[in-house]
Formats: C-alpha cells, sequence, structure tokens
C-alpha cells in the first residue's frame, strides 16, 4: 500500500521553480552558451554559523569553472537556506562560506521566486560578471 502522494515525476515538477533548480538552470545555459568553454558548478554544503540566530543551515555555492584552465574556478555566489524550505533564502557575492559564517551580511534576501530571480538577474547580468565570464572564455581559447 502505497501512502505516498507523489512519485518522481510529479516531484521533478514541483521542484523546477526552486532555487537550487533555477541556479542548475544557470549552470547549464552557461555552458550552452560558452559551448562548453565555460560552465557552472552548484554544490551544496552544511552551514554552520555563529550566530545562532542567522536562521539558515545549507549553502549552496554557485561556482564558475574553465576546464581548459586547469579546472580554475570561483565562487560567484552563495545562496543560504534551510533544506526542508524553498524560500525564504539569501545571497551574498564577492565573500566566501567561511567568512559568512563569522559574520553574516548577504547582499540580497528573498522571500519568494520572484525576488529570487530579480536578485539572480542583477548579478548574473552584471557588468562585472559579464567582464570575468568574458576574460574566462578568451583565455580558455589560446
Amino acid at each position: 500500500m502505497d501512502l505516498w502522494q507523489f512519485n518522481e515525476k510529479t516531484l521533478k515538477k514541483a521542484t523546477q521553480e526552486m532555487p537550487n533548480s533555477i541556479l542548475k538552470e544557470q549552470a547549464d545555459l552557461l555552458y550552452d552558451k560558452t559551448g562548453g568553454t565555460i560552465y557552472g558548478r552548484v554544490t551544496n554544503i552544511k552551514f554552520q554559523p555563529q550566530d545562532k540566530g542567522v536562521g539558515y543551515n545549507l549553502a549552496t555555492a554557485f561556482e564558475i569553472v574553465a576546464p581548459n584552465l586547469d579546472n580554475y574556478n570561483y565562487t560567484l555566489l552563495d545562496v543560504y537556506s534551510r533544506p526542508e524550505k524553498d524560500y525564504p533564502v539569501a545571497i551574498t557575492v564577492g565573500s566566501n562560506i567561511v567568512d559568512d559564517a563569522e559574520v553574516f551580511v548577504p547582499k540580497y534576501e528573498c522571500a519568494n521566486k520572484e525576488e529570487f530571480v530579480q536578485a539572480l538577474k542583477e548579478i548574473l547580468s552584471s557588468e562585472e560578471v559579464n567582464k570575468d565570464i568574458g576574460i574566462l572564455y578568451s583565455k580558455s581559447n589560446v
């Protein structure tokens, strides 16, 4: 007797608009847009902030990887959440998980999908990120 109200197909459909799925989609798009020269990698890591009032215990790192540069990579952003919740999430840019655990100052706090997508759009379409991608692309194709 199966008492669960889901199957793999319904789970996939229900989760495609959640933060990690959106990040994975952007990682795949980076791969496609650069012909595989650069790709994004999404990795989940346990987060243990010193301030117990932070409310997040999962960090999801979004890394940019250039395989032709000896797999050079850097973390573009970190998304903080609770594993069992979709939202809220917090996003830091230009820091790292170790520093964020000591002093947690997110650049964005998103209560829902719309706010999360808007924050990602601002980050991914920024002049700085596009310049970095262009440089990595250029150096990867020498």
